[in-house]
């Protein structure tokens, strides 16, 4: 299979090389231990083609797991149409109908339609963030173990949309 990225983010990418033979070679020693990795390769660089490097807006990043090869699409918490929710995502819907009356909870968990208004959604680069020129926002993991310890009443997705001056559709 070919692969060929829009050219801004192939050069970004080429600009990361190191960290990602680093990536590969964790990834493979893994499957060569036995581990099996949950990823559909075509979804692996699937963010840098739904999102433009030229409209990124927000980026969110996650550190969730997956046990159904198929299920994750590599877009933050987002699952494909077909699956459930997960409870993490559950819980970032509900704290975005808290924030954002407008937004309606959706019948699934797949986010594209985020990346699509510039919203970077992965789990990857998160030492490559200028921290002098973005603001940050970080806050505990939406599980059910922990949104009581700062991830409801955070308005993270309130702040986003004041930071940028403009709303962000929420709905899916």
């Amino acid at each position: 299979m070919s692969l060929s990225l829009p050219s801004r983010w192939e050069e970004f990418i080429i600009s990361m090389v190191d960290e990602l033979d680093e990536i590969v070679t964790i990834l493979k020693r893994e499957i060569n231990n036995g581990i099996i990795i949950f990823l559909v390769l075509n979804d692996v660089l699937r963010i840098f083609y739904e999102t433009p490097l030229s409209d990124v807006r927000v980026v969110m990043f996650d550190q969730e797991s997956y046990k159904d090869i198929g299920k994750a699409n590599r877009l933050f918490f987002s699952v494909n149409k077909d699956y459930p929710i997960l409870l993490s995502l559950t819980n970032i819907f509900k704290e975005i109908f808290d924030e954002i009356r407008s937004f309606n909870i959706p019948l699934h968990g797949d986010l594209t339609k985020w990346c699509k208004q510039g919203e970077k959604t992965t789990s990857t680069f998160d030492k490559e963030i200028d921290m002098s020129k973005n603001t940050i926002l970080k806050v505990v993991h939406p599980s059910p173990f922990s949104t009581n310890k700062g991830f409801f009443g955070c308005n993270y997705f309130t702040i986003i949309n004041d930071l940028l001056d403009a709303l962000i559709d929420w709905n899916l």
